[in-house]
């Protein structure tokens, strides 16, 4: 069942006031939300890039700065892609640290959490309608069975969770950075490509924005780091539009995340469903939902049958980070009352 998420003011209380940020590598997005006793409130939304500020302390004084100045919220939750001990933070993809203290000193917030942006979404899924997600395997869905998130974007993220959707127990994780492992010969041939250039390979190395350039360099029969006239958003608009080398980028982008999605399925058990995310997947569904696909993610010479009951979706919603960030915030706001 979703959390009802409504636009609008809804009431004239200080401490209602919260602040809901998602911060990625490329973009953050923010929300101002008015915390109430059945949920949140949205009051105003923002997308700003990263690049053009020095850090998340400019980010968000920049967007205060856009509101009147009784908008200032009174508590805040911020999902950062990075790496936490004891709320304090630093990036995976930007040079950026920050710690809930500091935040507290800077903008007068009576409590701060920081959170995995990947946690986020986990939290977020109870927000979703049925327009937010898209079947791609049926399965058998255990309503109590662990759920698992997996996301390309500008780097790959990772997240398990467990119990109901609306008081779930999320696991973080940096399982996007585990080593890739081939499963035919093409895909043997790409990782021996990568290794002379990186020593290592990693999912993330190839299930990202940048990994989707390498790739394009693999079929295209470039060598690794050759010069691209393309990057990854450009090769994303020439595989809709058909080009060949484009659309067998993200084929074999797509083979390959099915196949990290059917290996995390495994490796949690998620009887309840494994989700993919991120803000590349509500772009390439029409190659997600290849029926060729359902059968890779459940092709295992032991565990096929296991993978079969797997429910498998595609999450379109781009804001599910965002909105369980805010229903963190909510739930911050409500303690301090």
């Amino acid at each position: 069942m979703a959390i009802a998420v409504t636009f609008g003011i809804m009431g004239d209380m200080k401490k209602s006031l919260v602040l809901a940020a998602d911060i990625g590598g490329t973009r953050a997005r923010l929300f101002l939300v008015h915390a109430c006793a059945d949920g949140w409130h949205v009051l105003r939304r923002e997308e700003m890039l990263c690049a053009a500020h020095a850090g998340v302390e400019a980010l968000i004084e920049a967007f205060l700065d856009m509101g009147e100045e009784e908008e200032r919220p009174n508590v805040a939750c911020l999902a950062v892609a990075g790496a936490f001990e004891r709320q304090c933070m630093r990036m995976t993809n930007l040079p950026w640290e920050v710690s809930g203290e500091a935040l507290c000193r800077r903008f007068g917030f009576a409590r701060v959490r920081l959170i995995n942006d990947f946690a986020a979404q986990a939290y977020g899924l109870a927000c979703l309608d049925d327009d937010g997600v898209v079947v791609l395997h049926p399965g058998e869905v255990d309503p109590q069975g662990v759920r698992a998130l997996i996301g390309p974007g500008t780097g790959l993220g990772m997240a398990v969770l467990s119990g109901a959707l609306s008081h779930p127990l999320v696991f973080p994780s940096q399982g996007g950075l585990a080593d890739f492992a081939p499963r035919d010969a093409r895909e043997l041939a790409l990782c021996e490509s990568l290794l002379a250039e990186y020593g290592r390979v990693s999912l993330e190395t190839l299930l990202s924005g940048r990994g989707i350039e390498r790739l394009y360099r693999f079929v295209a029969g470039l060598p690794p780091g050759a010069p691209l006239a393309l990057d990854a958003a450009a090769i994303g608009a020439a595989a809709l539009a058909g080009e060949g080398v484009a659309v067998e980028t993200f084929r074999f982008f797509a083979r390959l995340l099915i196949a990290a999605a059917a290996n995390l399925g495994l490796t949690v058990l998620a009887r309840g469903g494994v989700y993919l995310t991120g803000g590349i997947v509500p772009y390439m569904l029409s190659f997600l939902r290849a029926p060729e696909l359902v059968e890779l993610f459940c092709d295992h010479p032991l565990m096929g049958a296991v993978l079969a009951r797997i429910p498998l979706y595609a999450v379109r919603d781009e804001l599910v980070g965002l909105k369980g960030a805010a229903c963190i915030a909510a739930r911050l706001a409500r303690d301090e009352r």
